[in-house]
C-alpha cells in the first residue's frame, strides 16, 4: 500500500514539475528572440550611422602650423555639418533666414579685421551655410577654414583705381558726315557720338559708325571710297575729313585722337 502512495506522489510531482516548467521556457524562447531582435535594431542603427573627420585651418599662419585640430565622430547620417561642429568645439554664429553665419570657432574670428572661416566638404567648396549642409556619406572629411579678407578688399580697390585709370584715358569723339553736294540745309547726313579709348585711330571709329569702303596702300594708308555707299571716283566725288576743324594732313588710319570731345567731319565733296 505505502509503495502505491508513494507512486501516486512520484506521478503528480511529475505531472506539476512539467506544467511548471513550460512558462520558464516561454521566457528563455521570448528573451531569445528579444536578444535577437535588439541586435538587429542595433545593427540598423550603426548602418545608419557614418564617420566624418572635422578639421580647423588658419590660412594667416605658415603653411607648416595651419591646421589647428582635428577630430573624428560617428553622426546618425543626414545630421547637418553644423550639429558636429558645435559637439567639437565652442561655435560663436549668427543667424539669418539664409541660415547660420559663423563668426568664431575656438575663439579665433575677427570680423574688423575681415578673419572669416569658410568650409569644404570633400573638397568642395560648399553653397549653403552649415547648418542647410547634411552629412551623407561615410568617411566624409569636413576642413573649416580661417581666411584674412583684406587682400580682397585691396583688390577691389585696385581695380576701382584701374577701371579709373581706363576710364580717364577714355575720350569721347563725335563724327559727322556731310554732303556739300546737296543744298546747305540738307548736308549734314549723320551723326554719332562714342567713347573711346585715347589714341584709337580716326579710321577704326569710322568703321564702327558706318559701313566703310576704302583701298589700302603700304606706303599711304587707308583711302576711302565710300561712306554709307557715297562716293564715286569716275564722278570725282571723293571723302575729305578734319579733326577739330583743321584738315588732316594723314591718312584715317594713321591720325589718332587724343583730344577729349573731338569733332570729326568727314565730307563729300566733288573734284
Amino acid at each position: 500500500m505505502k509503495k502505491k502512495i508513494l507512486a501516486v506522489v512520484v506521478a503528480s510531482a511529475a505531472f506539476m514539475g512539467l506544467f511548471a516548467s513550460q512558462p520558464v521556457q516561454k521566457q528563455y524562447v521570448q528573451a531569445a528572440k528579444n536578444t535577437k531582435t535588439a541586435k538587429k535594431t542595433t545593427k540598423k542603427a550603426k548602418a545608419k550611422q557614418i564617420s566624418v573627420t572635422y578639421t580647423l585651418k588658419d590660412t594667416t599662419k605658415a603653411k607648416n602650423n595651419q591646421t589647428l585640430a582635428k577630430k573624428t565622430f560617428k553622426v546618425k547620417k543626414g545630421t547637418s555639418v553644423f550639429t558636429v561642429l558645435k559637439k567639437a568645439w565652442k561655435v560663436n554664429y549668427t543667424k539669418s533666414s539664409y541660415g547660420v553665419f559663423i563668426t568664431k570657432i575656438k575663439g579665433l574670428g575677427n570680423e574688423k579685421k575681415k578673419l572669416y572661416w569658410t568650409y569644404t566638404v570633400d573638397g568642395k567648396m560648399a553653397k549653403v551655410a552649415a547648418d542647410k549642409q547634411k552629412l551623407t556619406k561615410n568617411k566624409s572629411k569636413v576642413v573649416f577654414t580661417l581666411k584674412q579678407y583684406v587682400q580682397a578688399a585691396k583688390n577691389t580697390k585696385t581695380a576701382k583705381k584701374t577701371t579709373k585709370k581706363a576710364k580717364a584715358k577714355q575720350i569721347s569723339v563725335t563724327y559727322t558726315l556731310k554732303d556739300t553736294t546737296k543744298a546747305k540745309n540738307k548736308q549734314t547726313l549723320a551723326k554719332k557720338t562714342f567713347k573711346v579709348k585715347k589714341g584709337t585711330s580716326v579710321f577704326t571709329v569710322l568703321k564702327k559708325a558706318w559701313k566703310v569702303n576704302y583701298t589700302k596702300s603700304s606706303k599711304y594708308g587707308v583711302f576711302i571710297t565710300k561712306i554709307k555707299g557715297l562716293g564715286d571716283e569716275k564722278k570725282k566725288l571723293y571723302w575729305t575729313y578734319t579733326v577739330d576743324g583743321k584738315m588732316a594732313e594723314v591718312a584715317v588710319d594713321k591720325q589718332k585722337l587724343t583730344k577729349n570731345k573731338s569733332k570729326v567731319v568727314f565730307t563729300l565733296k566733288q573734284y
